[in-house]
């Protein structure tokens, strides 16, 4: 019914598949990154059910009580995303100082940390975080089904 569900499903999905690559680079940190593309995947799970609830016509006279909770969890998850996506590629610690196999690779347990120490630091972990629109999500489709 709502397009922005599906694209912030995809956005889930795509970060998701970007964090990829981290699990690939820092294998001690396997059980949170493979943690965290779950919690992502179910997100975006979340979300497709929420727009095909939304389409039914027998969900139609409950969609009034979620709309307004969309309307804030939704750009809520579209800020966690983007700053996941925009720590992928940067770090704050000099890399002179922790130089990687290869001039210019990234120091993927560095980049991990510091989007760790971040979320933390604005309040919630990352995992938790995600958890919580999973869980958020899932629940606003429970009204909707009354």
């Amino acid at each position: 019914m709502d397009l922005r569900l599906l694209e912030y499903a995809k956005d889930a999905e795509d970060v998701a598949a970007a964090l990829q690559v981290f699990l690939d680079e820092i294998p001690q940190y396997a059980k949170d990154i493979t943690g965290d593309m779950a919690e992502l995947f179910a997100i975006s799970s979340a979300l497709h059910v929420l727009d095909e609830a939304l389409d039914l016509s027998s969900y139609g006279r409950y969609s009034g009580r979620i709309m307004g909770d969309l309307d804030l969890a939704l750009p809520s998850l579209g800020h966690t995303l983007d700053d996941i996506r925009s720590m992928f590629g940067k770090s704050k610690r000099n890399s002179r100082q922790h130089p990687g196999a290869f001039p210019g690779t990234p120091q993927y347990s560095i980049i991990w940390d510091d989007l760790c120490m971040d979320f933390k630091e604005q309040g919630a972990g990352l995992s938790y975080r995600l958890e919580l629109y999973r869980t958020y999500l899932q629940g606003l489709f429970d009204i909707l089904k009354g």
